[in-house]
């Protein structure tokens, strides 16, 4: 005789139901993809990404006798010289997306509702941030695609504007922008769940903390010494610092091709040694590991946003 396991529907239900990360997740998805918003976000990002790397599609200009030369935002010389900028337009975008992440319940007046179901508060936390953190990182994307796809409209457009260094775009835009981004939208995310009543203040307060980290403070000289330390510059998060050490190199071959050009070197030695420069690929090795540090931060205050989280004001 055949004899057949019981199984309670207590347990047919556990085996049903999705995992609650999953589950925060998929809900979080199908609601940025019902918003208008959400591609309304999207398409004035990728508009004014385009537009800004059109206004600097030449971010520097080098003079002989009556013939210039002119670097190309997709070389490896000229996206260097931008960084800080690609940056700052990150800053300025993703707050917005992310320090609402869990403040849109209470606006929405949700937040109660929610918080009345079994989801465990770690999976609510976790769950909207990895999507908040997708959304960005989609953005940091589509700032890729502006600058090749610019980039590809000028070498069209125009007779002397090189192809888009492929290689090199893609491997500086993974070293600094990728961790810049969710060091940003880590921090966004963490600081609006830790002051859910004060979001705008959130997102003002990242601008202009952006603001301070890559303009103000790498101009204030550090131990007394007159200038700014090496370190100091390596390790600051905006990319400004990065870019001042790896433009030196570049500084210093521009001036040597120059002097070779003044001792009697022809118009066209002086372009093709330029065009070679701005095709070099600069040594990021140094700047791997402060880039990884921060957004590990970023990622671990998220961590502790999620284990001081309250789910009711008066818990």
């Amino acid at each position: 005789m055949a004899t057949f396991p019981l199984v309670s529907s207590r347990q047919i239900a556990m085996a049903q139901r999705p995992h609650p990360l999953l589950a925060v997740m998929a809900w979080e998805l199908r609601r940025l993809r019902a918003s208008r918003a959400t591609w309304r976000l999207l398409i004035v990002a990728f508009g004014l990404f385009l537009f800004v790397v059109w206004l600097i599609k030449a971010p520097g200009t080098t003079g002989f006798n009556d013939v210039t030369f002119s670097v190309s935002v997709t070389s490896a010389e000229g996206l260097v010289a931008v960084l800080p900028i690609l940056s700052f337009l990150l800053a300025l975008t993703l707050p917005f997306v992310n320090a609402d992440g869990v403040t849109r319940d209470l606006k929405e007046r949700t937040h109660e509702l929610l918080m009345s179901t079994s989801v465990p508060s770690w999976a609510y936390i976790w769950g909207r941030y990895l999507v908040c953190l997708l959304v960005s990182l989609g953005l940091a994307v589509l700032l890729l695609v502006a600058l090749l796809l610019m980039g590809l409209i000028l070498h069209h457009t125009q007779a002397d504007y090189p192809l888009p260094q492929l290689e090199a775009v893609g491997l500086i835009w993974a070293v600094a922008l990728v961790p810049t981004a969710i060091l940003i939208s880590s921090a966004s995310f963490a600081l609006g769940t830790i002051l859910q009543r004060n979001s705008n203040l959130v997102k003002v307060g990242m601008i202009l903390g952006w603001f301070m980290l890559g303009l103000v403070l790498p101009g204030i000289p550090v131990g007394g010494s007159g200038h700014v330390p090496s370190w100091y510059l390596t390790w600051e998060p905006s990319n400004i610092g990065m870019t001042t050490l790896l433009q030196t190199p570049y500084n210093q071959d521009a001036t040597m091709i120059l002097t070779a050009a003044a001792s009697g070197g022809s118009d066209s030695f002086f372009l093709a040694a330029l065009a070679s420069l701005e095709q070099q690929m600069p040594n990021l090795g140094p700047y791997i590991l402060p880039h990884l540090v921060w957004a590990t931060l970023g990622v671990a205050l998220v961590g502790w946003a999620a284990l001081t989280f309250k789910r009711f004001s008066n818990s």
